[in-house]
């Protein structure tokens, strides 16, 4: 068989399984109104050299509240204060968690760090130890001579790799 009568039915046959699992996985939520995206690099070519001026072009055109496709994720825009006031104001523990990111599962002991741990009761219990023990003002005096110590040998590296650079060259 030919080359390329094996790269056409491959072509073809995972567009019918794209097909085939959007129609079984059904309709998703509703998203807000915005430009048609490209194909691979979605509407990163709408942005420009001024990305905010695009932004407020885009605004003007598809509304207040647009969703953009950049490469492959996926962003709703609230391109006024309205809209950006009910995101933060409003329903702010819908938008307050971060975005699973695969990397920061691995780093972050399955997200339970306080940096990548989702919006909930165990994040505010992080929250909460680390701004009465570790970033009080007397945990800070505490730790002060160590951080000075450290100042100290990041200048002495840095003084001594410049001078290993300037011999060399």
């Amino acid at each position: 068989m030919s080359p390329w009568v094996i790269g056409a039915a491959t072509i073809v046959a995972a567009i019918l399984i794209y097909r085939l699992l959007k129609v079984i996985t059904g309709p998703s939520l509703p998203l807000p109104p915005g430009p048609r995206p490209w194909p691979i690099v979605g509407n990163l070519p709408h942005m420009g050299p001024v990305p905010h001026h695009a932004l407020a072009a885009l605004a003007r055109t598809h509304g207040p509240l647009m969703y953009l496709r950049l490469g492959f994720v996926d962003v709703v825009v609230a391109a006024s204060a309205s809209v950006a006031e009910q995101f933060l104001k409003v329903h702010d523990a819908n938008f307050s968690s971060r975005p699973p990111n695969s990397g920061a599962k691995y780093i972050a002991y399955n997200y339970q760090d306080l940096v990548f741990a989702p919006y909930g009761p165990r994040w505010r219990l992080l929250r909460k130890i680390s701004s009465v023990h570790l970033f009080s003002g007397k945990a800070l005096d505490e730790f002060r001579h160590l951080r000075q110590i450290l100042l100290v040998q990041k200048f002495k590296q840095k003084l001594l790799n410049e001078q290993v650079f300037r011999s060399l060259f």
